[in-house]
């Protein structure tokens, strides 16, 4: 009966998507569509919308006051009862994503499969096969954000198990931890995965999810299985910190000087990589010898004459 719904949903999908062609097929201005996540029985049952890219001509985009003074469009369209969200992206914008020179570069997607389902220009097809594959920049740049991420509710559910005693709240940051370990352990097999990454994880490593998830879930009010799980996304993270932070690493041998923090902010200033995440990743490795911490002078505004001072952060020797 599931499969039977499933299967009537993926059809619903596919002819509202189809619709939306016929319809801007019509338009000239309109270029190409890149659909973002399949439709199959597998992934469809999460889904409430259509993800979709509009590639539009250069100098036609019609702006909304909603949309502020972002650089990014976005619509919510419609097509037989089925919301469709799409980002529309001028072809210029377009080819600096996928030739990477944009500050939201093209990478690949590890968690949604991407198509083009129609296009008018053979350009932007050629440039999207070329640009949608696994490259190790991607991978190198995903790991770092997850990791990041880890290390962010690692860290917390730490303080609220140890300093607090909320067992709850830390089992919660626990978890949260565990399922970014399992998109870690993804983007490190260089798959695309559209399922639950942490079942697909599980299969990878059973006795880590063990540990760090299936215990955690069993006894949410046991402090031993939380400390047990909070030691080995420690040690996890302590194998793997080289490889996992590599290029925020790299950069700050590259400095060979103390880096403000708000400094490797900007220049790691991209999607999921936030500066507190990053702040949280740089105290972590300073905690275990990786990093030095000192200040910086940092002014609070564009006018100011006095300084306070900002975390920053060299590597030793």
């Amino acid at each position: 009966m599931t499969h039977s719904r499933d299967g009537e949903k993926v059809a619903r999908f596919e002819a509202a998507l189809q619709r939306l062609i016929e319809r801007v097929a019509e338009d000239r201005y309109v270029l190409a569509i890149v659909q973002v996540g399949s439709l199959s029985e597998a992934t469809i049952w999460e889904r409430e919308s259509l993800g979709l890219w509009i590639i539009e001509a250069d100098g036609v985009s019609r702006r909304l006051p909603s949309d502020g003074k972002d650089e990014r469009i976005f619509r919510i369209l419609v097509e037989d009862g089925i919301n469709i969200h799409a980002e529309v992206i001028p072809r210029s914008r377009f080819r600096q994503m996928v030739e990477g020179t944009s500050r939201t570069a093209f990478s690949c997607s590890f968690f949604a499969e991407r198509k083009v389902v129609y296009s008018q220009d053979p350009s932007i097809e050629s440039w999207f096969t070329e640009a949608n594959t696994v490259a190790l920049k991607d991978q190198e740049r995903e790991l770092l954000a997850f990791t990041t991420w880890t290390i962010h509710a690692h860290r917390h559910a730490r303080k609220r198990l140890e300093l607090k005693g909320d067992l709850e709240l830390a089992a919660q940051e626990t978890l949260w931890a565990a399922h970014s370990v399992a998109h870690t352990e993804i983007i490190r097999r260089g798959e695309v995965w559209e399922q639950d990454a942490i079942y697909r994880a599980m299969e990878g490593d059973p006795a880590l999810f063990q540990v760090i998830y299936r215990d955690v879930l069993k006894r949410p009010g046991g402090p031993n299985a939380l400390t047990s799980a909070l030691d080995v996304i420690d040690a996890y993270l302590l194998e793997h910190h080289e490889a996992h932070l590599k290029p925020l690493l790299a950069w700050l041998r590259k400095q060979d000087r103390v880096v403000p923090l708000s400094e490797i902010s900007d220049h790691f200033a991209f999607s999921q990589l936030h500066p507190w995440h990053l702040e949280s990743a740089c105290e972590w490795l300073e905690e275990k010898g990786f990093l030095q911490k000192l200040s910086a002078p940092f002014k609070l505004t564009k006018r100011s004459q006095e300084q306070v001072e900002e975390p920053a952060y060299s590597l030793p020797g």
